[in-house]
């Protein structure tokens, strides 16, 4: 990983080095060129990176972007690492940050999810020559860790069943509790957001308190939006999550969001601390107001090109 946190940036260079009050100006200016992939993280959908070295400039960006907390209207920012001194900020302030760093993140890997869906629907049930199905599948396939022919029905029905969103407040949630709110060793140093493990030595973090003869180390990732799409990709392909994707089904299937309590009824593997966590997951939801705080976020600046069918 790449934690250099010197790195060039001309949205982090006019941060770091203007007075607040002209940041203003200088991002009237910086929007005006959205969208573009030249000045974008170059995934799909895009979004604008921010290097903020203190809490008191990533309020800055958001803040003069009009993006505070809750929001309808989330500007296509990703944050490339949480701020040193996020810690030191107020409960509020720290929440406050918190979430409007992720939910861009969140919303941009769940548009992307919800662009492969389509992709496969078309590959299932649209007129695409024999090839083009087949290689779409495939790919989808091995993102999503589903064996079997591309053509048969049992490799679509599985993928089906996994490639498809996860509940925008759960992830806030999850990483809140994961992540110490951005503060944690791991969040800092490893832009890991849901303590997901390796047992690459070279690809992550050694705990400090890992038991004596485990082996495994805490994933260390490029950036933050490399830590959800891992985190979205884990809930929709590995097996410990099934009931997780079978209660999403069946809430597609009668037309309607997924409650908090089915959210994390599939969730119990996801901790050693079993229902204690689902239970810990579902008290963030609610006490910190999610489902109704996201209900009607969605991405500003997204091209036409990339509106989902």
């Amino acid at each position: 990983m790449d934690n250099d946190r010197t790195k060039s940036s001309p949205l982090r260079t006019l941060i770091e080095a203007t007075p607040l009050g002209a940041v203003a100006l200088i991002l009237a200016f910086w929007w005006l060129g959205w969208p573009g992939i030249a000045n974008s993280d170059g995934e799909v959908p895009p979004l604008e990176p921010v290097y903020a070295s203190s809490a008191e400039g990533l309020e800055a960006v958001f803040s003069q972007a009009g993006y505070f907390w809750p929001a309808t209207q989330v500007p296509p920012l990703t944050v490339q690492y949480f701020p040193d001194d996020l810690s030191d900020t107020s409960t509020d302030t720290r929440k406050s940050l918190f979430f409007r760093t992720l939910l861009p993140l969140v919303l941009a890997e769940n548009t992307r999810i919800e662009m492969q869906r389509s992709e496969l629907r078309q590959a299932v049930n649209g007129d695409l020559p024999e090839q083009r199905r087949v290689n779409i599948i495939k790919r989808l396939a091995a993102e999503y860790d589903v064996e079997g022919d591309p053509l048969a029905e049992a490799t679509t029905d599985s993928l089906m069943n996994r490639v498809n969103t996860v509940p925008t407040s759960l992830a806030l949630a999850q990483a809140a509790i994961e992540s110490g709110w951005g503060t944690s060793r791991f969040a800092r140093q490893g832009n890991n957001l849901f303590g997901e493990w390796t047992w690459q030595a070279s690809e992550g973090l050694k705990p400090r308190d890992r038991a004596k003869g485990a082996d495994h180390y805490v994933r260390v990732f490029d950036d933050l939006r490399d830590s959800v799409r891992s985190y979205l990709n884990n809930l929709n392909s590995h097996e410990a999550y099934q009931r997780f994707r079978s209660l999403r089904a069946r809430a597609d299937e009668a037309g309607r969001e997924m409650t908090p309590t089915e959210m994390t009824a599939g969730l119990e593997k996801y901790s050693q601390r079993g229902w204690a966590y689902v239970k810990e997951v579902r008290a963030m939801i609610s006490g910190n107001g999610l489902e109704q705080a996201v209900a009607n976020a969605r991405l500003s600046g997204i091209p036409e090109r990339l509106a989902l069918r």
